[in-house]
């Protein structure tokens, strides 16, 4: 496969991929907005907003169990059309405990787009184009969020909750021909060859605490606590922005990030290798985020923001298409720690900023943890971990 553009199967799984993340995404946009007016309250916002991230821990084995049993297109097939019914039972959001039951589906239904896309895309990638492989990967189906946070919200904002979310329904659905074309092998994983039996098992396996540690800053710590930050820095700082719409345009700025440098950034990986990029990255964005907690002008705050984000899409980038090419056992684990860590960020971020009082705790935090991660693998041998 020519590392210089992305294969037929990566292109297709990837839009895919994309599609089926419209209704999920759309969520992260309206409910905090809508919540009121459909009769939910702030802690069943925070509720529904996680519970698909926390049944992942549970789902992620049982889709690595049934990916070595069953043929992977129908698998993927099936989970891309169950991913579309449970956004469409979203028009049903007052009912809450039946929006937490699509929440827990969609997060059942996620753990094998995501085992499948990602584990069927490397198959017989080159070592040397993982990063770059699964950036371009990353770049199309975050188009995805990106449609789902922006044009998902102006849809609710024209035509209502429950006929925006019909309509994202129904677009969702062109996941399905689209994976289907994506020509996904018609066997179980197990019984095919993978990379990782020439590449023996690190003496460490620091993979699922860097798993951990990127989603527990990223979609955790930083997302979570971005609104409050640059609310208090405006404060201090003579600007015409609303720090809501300064939060959605820097948000939104992750997910250009991802949709536009992830080939690049991710192919940084494959050129260093994925020790470097670990302590690199998780160096610049742990420096990032403790200065960006320290400074007062909220332009500054912003800038050392997005080049946190940046660190987080090279990262995610590199790290994901290395683990992806140990198998799919490894890649489990991987998967559910950065899961369990996206889940407890924002409980541990918010607690933090409670108690002491301070709106850059969160932020402070992810860095210092970014930073340890650095110090940890520079300070290892290469021939025991990664």
């Amino acid at each position: 496969m020519s590392i210089n553009k992305p294969s037929k199967t990566v292109v297709f799984v990837g839009m895919a991929t994309a599609f089926s993340l419209l209704g999920d995404q759309v969520l992260y946009s309206v409910l905090p907005v809508y919540f009121d007016e459909l009769g939910l309250t702030p802690i069943q916002v925070g509720l529904i907003l996680s519970v698909n991230r926390w049944i992942r821990l549970i789902t992620n084995h049982f889709a690595h169990r049934m990916v070595q049993r069953f043929r992977s297109d129908i698998l993927f097939a099936g989970a891309l059309l169950l991913g579309s019914l449970t956004t469409a039972l979203y028009i049903f959001a007052s009912l809450f405990s039946l929006l937490l039951v699509a929440r827990l589906i969609w997060g059942l239904a996620w753990s094998f787009i995501r085992h499948i896309g990602v584990l069927e895309i490397m198959q017989d990638v080159p070592v040397d184009a993982s990063g770059r492989t699964m950036g371009f990967y990353n770049g199309i189906s975050r188009l995805g969020s990106v449609a789902g946070l922006l044009g998902g919200a102006l849809l609710v904002d024209l035509f209502g909750f429950s006929n925006a979310i019909l309509s994202i329904a129904l677009v969702s659905l062109l996941a399905i021909p689209i994976g289907v074309k994506a020509r996904l092998p018609r066997r179980p994983m197990l019984i095919r060859s993978t990379v990782a039996t020439s590449k023996p098992m690190a003496k460490l396996d620091l993979y699922p605490v860097i798993g951990f540690a990127l989603g527990a800053v990223g979609p955790g710590l930083v997302m979570a606590s971005l609104g409050a930050v640059l609310l208090d820095r405006l404060g201090t700082t003579a600007a015409t922005l609303s720090a809501a719409t300064l939060t959605g345009a820097v948000l939104a700025a992750r997910y250009v990030l991802d949709s536009v440098a992830a080939p690049w950034l991710g192919g940084l990986s494959d050129r260093f290798g994925i020790r470097s990029t670990v302590v690199g990255f998780m160096a610049i964005g742990g420096v990032a985020l403790i200065l960006a907690a320290s400074a007062n002008n909220i332009y500054f705050v912003v800038v050392l923001t997005i080049l946190f984000f940046a660190m987080g899409t090279a990262l995610q980038a590199g790290v994901t298409g290395a683990v992806s090419q140990l198998g799919s056992g490894r890649f489990r684990y991987y998967i559910t720690a950065m899961d369990f860590g996206a889940a407890c960020g924002p409980l541990l971020g918010w607690w933090l900023m409670d108690a002491l009082k301070t709106e850059v705790a969160a932020i402070a935090l992810g860095g210092i943890v970014y930073l340890v991660i650095a110090i940890l693998v520079a300070s290892m041998r290469s021939d025991k971990v990664l």
